[in-house]
């Protein structure tokens, strides 16, 4: 097995594999974004090739320097064949490129499964991994704002705050909006070892595709905030809400959640979905807020390389 970089050469296959290898809500996902272009401007993508040069897993690597000057390596290796032993043999093979590599400061690997299939316990065990809680995954029913949720949108009408989803009108007036919304998404983000930076080419892409609308809180003529979101068809899924830090508080999120409920259940009428780290209490927090519940805890596996010690497998 070889492992190869995803480029402009090899991209449409890859592409045909991701889409293979997808789960429903993920394929579904990937027809609402230029799935090519994304792959691309991440430059994480890679293909475990046979002896025929046949692509035989999707893979991705992405390396970031965390908060704490060390460094986070986040993988997945995924075969066509829903096999969970295949698969530990796809990922030894990925992981076999790290051996003996000697890390400069301390290194986490974080290890996601599959899509639809779980690594096989014993097998990343012997690996050096463990097992720990990644990501949660959220589903509210389907209807209008409900008693009891979005409890400060309020608070945000009453300081002026307004929401609006934006069109090609509101692109007109406000040029520069692409800009204001990479700069918020990126700020928010800013120490979130797991999310890369985004652009203003990014937001405008997300705003053509058919399936999506993006949602923004305003003070005045300033942009607050901004939530993204997707029609899959039985579901709406949205991902993300980003809201600059000293708006924090004010209840304007509140205020966009509440009308992203509305517009679903006016539009659609279907369950929203929505995902938060496990480690981002106040993520999850708040969508337990927005009426969500927790359906599923997606685990992931880790393992600690110290400073001055050997990855081997």
């Amino acid at each position: 097995m070889q492992l190869v970089a995803v480029t402009q050469e090899n991209i449409a296959p890859y592409v045909a594999l991701r889409m293979e290898i997808a789960d429903e809500e993920g394929r579904r996902y990937y027809q609402t974004i230029d799935l090519a272009a994304a792959i691309l401007t991440q430059g994480s993508d890679y293909a475990l090739q046979d002896e025929d040069g046949k692509m035989q897993a999707a893979v991705k690597i992405q390396r970031k320097e965390t908060r704490e000057g060390g460094l986070l390596v986040m993988m997945s290796a995924e075969g066509k064949d829903k096999n969970p032993e295949t698969n530990a043999s796809l990922l030894r093979a990925v992981l076999a490129t790290e051996n003996t590599n000697t890390a400069t400061r301390d290194t986490r690997y974080h290890v996601y499964n599959p899509s639809e299939v779980t690594l096989p316990h014993t097998k990343m065990t012997e690996m050096g991994f463990a097992e720990i809680p990644g990501t949660y995954r959220y589903k509210r029913e389907p209807g209008p704002p409900r008693s009891g949720e979005f409890p400060h949108a309020d608070r945000a009408v009453e300081r002026g705050y307004t929401t609006l989803v934006i069109d090609d009108a509101y692109v007109a007036s406000d040029p520069e909006i692409f800009e204001k919304l990479a700069d918020i998404y990126n700020r928010a983000f800013s120490n979130r070892d797991s999310v890369n930076p985004s652009t203003p080419e990014r937001m405008r892409k997300n705003f053509e595709a058919d399936a999506n609308d993006i949602i923004i809180a305003k003070l005045g003529d300033e942009v607050t905030s901004s939530i993204t979101l997707s029609y899959l068809g039985d579901s709406v899924l949205s991902p993300q809400y980003t809201c600059l830090r000293r708006h924090w508080g004010t209840g304007s999120v509140d205020l966009m959640c509440r009308h992203l409920a509305q517009l679903v259940a006016d539009r659609w009428n279907v369950p929203i979905i929505g995902y938060a780290e496990a480690r981002n209490a106040a993520s999850w927090k708040a969508l337990e807020r927005f009426g969500l519940t927790r359906i599923e805890e997606l685990m992931i596996w880790e393992r600690r390389i110290p400073a001055g010690e050997a990855f081997t497998i």
